[in-house]
């Protein structure tokens, strides 16, 4: 195990703690406060700490320590800080959340474009033109379905996760705009790899994906054929 991985996977162990430990005491003052909504989305909190580490389970995948620092810290921000301990009322709090998850669903949407073109970057202009327009499509996809589950709550709960009543349709809008600028984001970044062939943190973490995951495998699969 080389440095960086231990590096990596020590800052992970970091971020668990740190949720961990916001997690019970999220769960000690809504149950001492008898706030039965915050005990309950404390709940859905350690639901959302399981999510990417029960996907790379399923899928049989090796972990990716950036991955999970990643996912951890926008879950600590986004249901930990954000629904449980009053975050979304703090003034542009929300829109921040947004923008992260913009770039955070754009990292992924790179990674399943490696998954399902089988490469660790774009080959040439075409599929570099083709991951342009695909990661942004996904961010966009993401961000429209999260709007629909936020509109579903309200409809079948009457909770006004959406803010229909307060704001309209603008809650709405911005949200997927700050989903969409955290997507551009990623995308000058993608330019400037494709340009430079320079790397960085953020393009570093799905190229890792596909050396862990997808490189491997398919060499694999390539070995056994000419057999």
């Amino acid at each position: 195990m080389n440095k960086r991985k231990i590096n990596v996977k020590l800052l992970y162990l970091i971020v668990l703690v740190i949720y961990i430990l916001t997690l019970l005491y999220s769960f000690a003052t809504g149950f001492f406060e008898q706030n039965w909504n915050r005990v309950g989305m404390t709940v859905v909190s350690v639901l959302c700490l399981l999510i990417i580490p029960v996907v790379f389970k399923i899928f049989r995948w090796k972990p990716v320590y950036e991955i999970y620092v990643l996912g951890t810290c926008f879950m600590y921000f986004a249901s930990l800080i954000g629904s449980c301990l009053g975050g979304y009322s703090v003034r542009y709090f929300d829109k921040v959340v947004h923008l992260c998850s913009g770039i955070f669903a754009t990292l992924l949407a790179i990674m399943l474009f490696s998954i399902l073109k089988k490469v660790r970057q774009a080959q040439n202009k075409e599929d570099y033109h083709l991951l342009l327009v695909f990661v942004n499509a996904v961010n966009l996809a993401i961000a429209v379905i999260w709007e629909f589950y936020e509109y579903a709550m309200l409809i079948f709960f009457n909770n006004d996760a959406i803010n229909h009543y307060t704001q309209g349709v603008h809650d709405t809008i911005t949200d997927m705009m700050s989903a969409c600028v955290g997507g551009l984001f990623v995308t000058m970044i993608l330019i400037h790899r494709y340009r430079t062939q320079k790397s960085n943190f953020l393009i570093n973490v799905p190229e890792r994906f596909y050396e862990k995951n997808i490189a491997h495998h398919r060499q694999r699969k390539m070995e056994e054929g000419n057999k």
